[in-house]
């Protein structure tokens, strides 16, 4: 390896850690922490930083998502605060686990996920992003049933699992109209 190549993986795995524990935390003192944990897990946010980091950077960042993991169930036991989530590890791997499991089934069925015209799913293109992101969440629906974790109240692992993708859908469109305020703005000045 190259300087440059293990340059580039620190430097993303710092990005993809600091933004993810962020959202975390973010999440976790504006929403879970709010009083009505249950009817905020339906905009499960931080899901969408998941999404993108793994399009965007691929399977090299997964130290940097672990590292927040870690930090993350530490400051919470440390501070005598309540996870948001039974069986914490094992939702983490999942949320690990989907999005590159995805991308691997795709590739299996010859449907490249890039940048341009040349692949079939550009992940620059929202609508795209948004489909990933929904098959995401069906595979952590299916980790998640074949761990075993399912509680007898069947509507909180729906709403769980709709959170994530509500959570993450939003999160993804906020962040591309955030991109595009600029230019809108610039286009609306230009045609006043």
């Amino acid at each position: 390896m190259n300087f440059n190549n293990i340059f580039d993986k620190i430097v993303s795995n710092i990005i993809v850690y600091t933004s993810y524990t962020l959202m975390i935390f973010t999440w976790y003192y504006l929403f879970y922490n709010f009083g009505n944990d249950i009817n905020f897990l339906l905009f499960y946010f931080p899901f969408g930083i998941i999404i993108l980091a793994f399009l965007f950077f691929g399977n090299r960042i997964i130290i940097g998502f672990l590292l927040s993991y870690i930090s993350f169930f530490f400051v919470l036991k440390n501070y005598n605060l309540y996870l948001p989530f039974n069986n914490f590890f094992v939702i983490s791997a999942s949320h690990l686990f989907c999005v590159p499991l995805i991308l691997f089934v795709l590739q299996k069925f010859n449907i490249t996920v890039g940048a341009g015209e040349k692949y079939r799913l550009d992940k620059t293109n929202i609508y795209h992003v948004l489909l990933i992101t929904f098959l995401s969440t069906i595979v952590l629906g299916t980790l998640l049933i074949s761990t075993s974790i399912l509680h007898e109240d069947r509507g909180g692992f729906l709403k769980f699992i709709i959170g994530h993708f509500l959570g993450g859908a939003i999160l993804i469109i906020s962040m591309k109209l955030l991109v595009k305020l600029p230019t809108i703005c610039k286009n609306f000045i230009k045609s006043s």
